[in-house]
């Protein structure tokens, strides 16, 4: 991976965040008090818009409850981040790119995704693509092209870094090269991607001219 990149795009839960405790309160508690079950297993569910979510559980409500459900969700979600924690690496490796060279693509929408970064110590991108800008979530290709539209980069210049298989598949069909980080997902599901790290933080950056240079050490270039 010696090749110069015109942009980075990270995925924000599981990729650059660890949010997974708060979020899993919230989807319990609301789980609980629907009825479809006292443990919630958000693992099954990482990366999927709230309402994909409450549609899968409850198929039988009409859309504008379904559209409540989530929304409800989502408040939870908003207010509910002090277990939000930057994972290892993540503060020192946005830090050392360039602001123009780096942007996030996640599937939560804006206010949570702010409110997260702010819990867990983070800078706010100037490009960031949520779920409040596209019609088609991951693992449709829309959010990784609108972020490279927005940045200016070809999209086969840019890095995609997801912790999760619909990320993966996502930047993979933008054009992107993709990276994979360990989340909570097993390498088997992450085998999409181009390559596999342990974390944001085992991934070497180098600003270079024209871009960001990376580099996985013991994964072969």
């Amino acid at each position: 991976m010696s090749k110069v990149h015109g942009a980075i795009l990270f995925d924000l839960d599981g990729t650059l965040v660890d949010s997974y405790a708060d979020a899993e309160d919230c989807w319990g508690e609301w789980a609980e008090s629907v009825g479809v079950g006292e443990v919630f297993d958000l693992s099954r569910f990482y990366g999927q818009k709230r309402s994909d979510i409450v549609r899968t559980l409850l198929p039988d409500l009409p859309e504008q409850e379904i559209l409540d459900h989530a929304e409800r969700v989502r408040l939870a979600e908003r207010a509910r981040v002090a277990k939000v924690v930057a994972l290892p690496g993540a503060a020192e490796v946005l830090a050392s790119l360039p602001s123009d060279r780096w942007g996030i693509v996640t599937s939560n929408d804006t206010e949570v995704a702010l409110a997260r970064l702010r819990s867990a110590g983070l800078p706010a991108p100037e490009v960031i693509v949520s779920a409040d800008d596209v019609v088609h979530p991951k693992p449709h290709p829309e959010g990784f092209l609108l972020a490279a539209r927005k940045m200016g980069v070809d999209p086969e210049s840019a890095v995609g870094i997801d912790d999760s298989p619909m990320g993966i598949a996502a930047a993979r069909a933008a054009g992107m090269t993709t990276i994979a980080v360990r989340f909570r997902q097993e390498d088997s599901a992450l085998q999409e991607a181009h390559a596999i790290a342990d974390g944001v933080g085992s991934i070497v950056f180098q600003t270079r001219t024209g871009g960001i240079s990376l580099h996985i050490p013991g994964v072969q270039s």
